[in-house]
């Protein structure tokens, strides 16, 4: 039996998602690249560390698995 795990972007928090909202007007390139890497992934330890530096940069975010509502 198969199972699609859920992507992280389906677990994030309302917040962040208005914040990347937000984010898109001013870095649409780097917000795609992340909302991009957070559709793809389902697991925070599979994000890059190119990914995981971008929302740094974005959001100020220091630990990106408080982003996501756990399962």
């Amino acid at each position: 039996m198969n199972y699609k795990m859920i992507s992280l972007y389906d677990r994030l928090k309302p917040h962040y998602l208005k914040e990347f909202e937000r984010t898109n007007l001013k870095y649409p390139d780097i917000t795609g690249i992340i909302i991009d890497a957070l559709q793809s992934d389902s697991l925070v330890t599979e994000l890059k560390y190119s990914t995981v530096l971008d929302i740094k940069f974005l959001l100020g975010v220091d630990n990106p698995f408080t982003m996501f509502n756990n399962l």
